[in-house]
């Protein structure tokens, strides 16, 4: 299991969740992102809100779709909800089970490249 918390920007809600389903589809330049971006992203609970067992994460992105949102149209890149993956677990997922992701993951960031084949 790869842990996973989202939060609204105004901390009205949080979520707690299992980011392990991403992983397993993502292809590995979202993942190379992932990383880049301290293993946070709001497109992960974006693609895993529609699913069963997720119904906490989606109330919590249609409160900041339906109220935050309304109140950000003035800087639409005002993020209304965040959220961060556990990167130590996130590591170790792909290292068991994606392992050329995560060879790649790790070469960028100690060379502090940005590209990781895909």
């Amino acid at each position: 299991m790869i842990h996973a918390t989202c939060h609204t920007a105004d901390e009205a809600m949080q979520s707690e969740f299992d980011a392990t389903p991403w992983f397993e589809e993502a292809d590995p330049a979202s993942i190379a992102l992932l990383a880049k971006r301290a293993w946070s992203a709001p497109w992960i609970a974006d693609a895993l809100e529609g699913r069963l067992g997720y119904e906490a994460l989606r109330e919590l992105i249609r409160y900041a779709r339906d109220r935050l949102e309304i109140e950000s149209r003035e800087d639409p890149s005002w993020p209304t909800f965040e959220c961060r993956v556990d990167s130590a677990e996130a590591t170790a997922w792909l290292d068991r089970h994606r392992s050329d992701i995560a060879a790649d993951v790790r070469r960028a960031a100690s060379s502090g490249r940005e590209e990781v084949r895909g």
